[in-house]
Formats: structure tokens, sequence, C-alpha cells
């Protein structure tokens, strides 16, 4: 199939990640939308010039697409896939896809079952940053990653996405919905399998019952070290929108990514500087097309559902294994 002949529909436009898909997806080929907001799935329909629905599945039923771009609520994400595999579908996920290991290893197994194409926006796989990391500037074996990622604080959901503040609807704040992609990048770039959780501390720092800052050390199963920090935190009032800071350890030197600048230290060579990108915005766009070129041509996923349920697992241990700090006196001593 042509990638520019396919018709696309859109579920659940209403997420904050539905517009960065838009750069990267053919001209003319959005059939239909869907979302249970009227207003804001009419908004993106008179964007594409097509009908818009708040019932997904008469939307497929109606409109019989080719590819599915999917979001949803999280507690709602599972459901909403599940359905997509029974009718075979081809899709992508946000993730999480599910609120938990076993939601995701449900529609992981589906899917191997039925040969279903799904793939998964862990972006940072499919960008230039990552892959030149990966293949032309780390020089060694890892020993150690640390990723700092802070975005805006809470408040920044409460228009369109007012269910990422609930442990009920989300499953988990920061580290659920940013840290995520963090652990799935160590794992590609350390090639490891799983990691173990050694500690991980949350804080509570608003009124809503999620977590608003996160850390978690871990050991990866190729021994390299990795911790994670993920927070909603970030003042956004002069248009920085986060910070996203990285540093990896190797056997033959040192790496610092920030602010676009990859900065090489590698023993007996002369510290060097490299222009990489450092917004995962664009990525989006870029992961779009590639899925659509993936499928296309019959080629599986860089991220699929198995990439998401190794992240499911390790992140469902990190939960566990959290001390919380300020939720008794926040949350009234749930935890």
């Amino acid at each position: 199939m042509n990638m520019e002949h396919m018709r696309i529909a859109l579920l659940g436009v209403s997420h904050w990640h539905v517009p960065l898909y838009f750069a990267g997806l053919p001209e003319r080929s959005v059939v239909a939308v869907s979302d249970d907001d009227a207003a804001h799935a009419a908004r993106v329909a008179r964007r594409f010039g097509c009908p818009y629905y708040t019932d997904e599945k008469q939307m497929l039923r109606d409109v019989k697409p080719d590819f599915v771009f999917a979001f949803a609520p999280h507690a709602r994400m599972c459901s909403v896939a599940a359905y997509l595999l029974e009718q075979n579908l081809p899709f992508t996920m946000e993730k999480p896809a599910g609120l938990n290991r076993r939601e995701v290893e449900l529609l992981y197994n589906t899917a191997e079952q039925k040969g279903t194409f799904c793939a998964i926006p862990f972006v940072w796989r499919y960008s230039d940053t990552v892959n030149d990391l990966k293949n032309r500037y780390l020089s060694g074996k890892i020993m150690h990653m640390s990723y700092r990622f802070i975005a805006g604080p809470p408040s920044r959901y409460l228009e369109s996405a007012r269910w990422m503040l609930s442990q009920e609807t989300a499953g988990g704040g920061c580290m659920t919905n940013l840290g995520v992609h963090f652990i799935d990048m160590a794992l590609y770039l350390t090639e490891s399998g799983d990691a173990e959780t050694l500690a991980s501390i949350y804080q509570y720092t608003s009124e809503y019952d999620i977590e608003t800052y996160a850390s978690s050390m871990l050991r990866m199963d190729s021994g390299a070290s990795l911790l994670i920090e993920s927070g909603c935190a970030y003042p956004m009032s002069d248009g920085a929108k986060r910070e996203n800071r990285w540093t990896i350890v190797t056997e033959n030197g040192y790496c610092i990514l920030a602010d676009n600048d990859l900065e090489l230290r590698t023993f007996g060579a002369a510290p060097a500087h490299i222009a990489l990108n450092t917004d995962s915005d664009p990525y989006y766009a870029i992961f779009a097309r590639t899925t659509l070129q993936d499928f296309a041509s019959g080629t599986r996923p860089r991220a699929s559902l198995k990439e998401m349920l190794a992240a499911r697992t390790i992140l469902d241990e990190m939960n566990a294994k959290a001390v919380y700090s300020g939720a008794k006196e926040m949350l009234g001593g749930r935890f």
C-alpha cells in the first residue's frame, strides 16, 4: 500500500500530542477524527476538511480507515487498543498503552497472535539525536546514564487533559508521562531487555494525587546504572518549555547533552561540541511519517508493544518501590 493514498483516522484528538503529528501525515490523508469532546473534535476536523465523531467505534465503522492514530486517557487506552486489535486495524497508541503491565501484556500477546501492526511513539528511537549517539558518538561500553527531563507544572493539563491529574485515570504523574521515554531510551542504548529498580522517591507537591517530581536509580541488565529524574515543575513564563539534560559515561569518556549541544570528552582526544537537537517535539511528525512507511513496506515498527511492555514492566517496579514524600500531608495519608 502506498502511504500517500492511505485513509487515516485520528482517534482521541483532544490529547495534547495530537498537533505534533500533523506535519507527518500525508496531505488529504485524514478522513475522520473522533473525540468525546465534540467541540474539540470539530476544530480538528475543520483543519482536515473531514467529518468528526464523538463515538470512535461509529467512526471506524463508517469510514473504514487503512490506519488509525489512537490517543486516549491512560485508563481507556487498553480498551481502545483492544478494540482496534479485535478489528485487526493497524494503529499507533500513545504511551503508556495501559495502566499496568497486565494490560499492556494482554495487548502485546493479542497483537502478536493476530499479527496486527501497532507502533508506540517512543520518539527518541526515531530521532537522529539518539541514533547518532548510539552509532557515531558514544565510544565504548556504557557504564552510567543520567537523564533529567522537567516539563511545565500540572496546571498545563487543566484545559484539555484534566484526567492527567488523577491517579485513577492517568495511573501516575511525571514518571508515567515523561520518565517512561527514558526507560525505553536506556534499554535501547544499552541493548538491555530489563532493569532492576534499586530505589525511587516520588514527590507530591500539588493538590493532585500524582507525583510531580520523581527520581529513580536502576541497574540495567547490561550492568550500566541509570538515574532518571522527571518532573512537572518547570516554570514556563518566558516561553521556555522544559529542561532536558543527559549525561552518559562510557569506558572511554563522558558526554553531556543539553540545550542542543553535545559535549564529548573522550580520553586522549580534545573535547568536542556537536550540534544535536534536544527538543523532542519535532520527532512526533518523523514518528508518524516513519510509521506509515513501515506499515506500507511491511516493516516491524522500531517501537512496538514489545518495547512498551518492557518499559511498562520496569515502570511498575519503580512505582511499587517508590518512597513517597509529601503524600501523607498532601493526600490525607493515602500512602
